[in-house]
């Protein structure tokens, strides 16, 4: 699916606020809620747009602390320790990733010392994972 302006700005303002209305975008487009929803949905449809999220203020939860953790693994385990860290309690996204690293997580903790004892305990017991990197988010840049 080739993607025009329209299409291209409907994405963007999305990625901001998927809560955004049909309504609200007709407005900003000038054009009528029926044909925003028609290119949403062939947005979804086409599998450009995947799911509507929602982002969560993790500090608001007492999570003041975030990190995004390096892993080194064996290669025949990689796709299953990433399945397995999804279920650890504090790890939120888990990518597989080509280059120094074969999988990157993102977690939040309440402070530091609950990132040590996910780092050191809760994760060194997975089979397959030979090295474990954590790194604390300083802060974040938001778009």
């Amino acid at each position: 699916m080739e993607l025009d302006a329209i299409d291209q700005k409907i994405l963007e303002l999305l990625s901001k606020n998927s809560r955004m209305s049909y309504s609200d975008l007709a407005r900003h487009f000038g054009f009528s809620d029926v044909a925003i929803r028609k290119r949403v949905d062939k947005l979804v449809e086409n599998q450009i747009i995947t799911k509507f999220t929602t982002l969560v203020n993790y500090g608001k939860l007492g999570k003041n602390v975030s990190a995004f953790i390096f892993f080194k693994t064996r290669s025949d385990k990689t796709q299953e320790i990433a399945e397995q860290l999804l279920a650890v309690e504090g790890i939120h996204d888990v990518y597989i990733s080509l280059g120094v690293y074969d999988i990157i997580a993102k977690a939040y903790c309440s402070d530091v010392t609950e990132l040590k004892q996910l780092t050191e305990s809760k994760l060194t017991d997975i089979n397959g994972i030979i090295e474990v990197k954590p790194s604390i988010v300083f802060s974040e840049v938001e778009s």
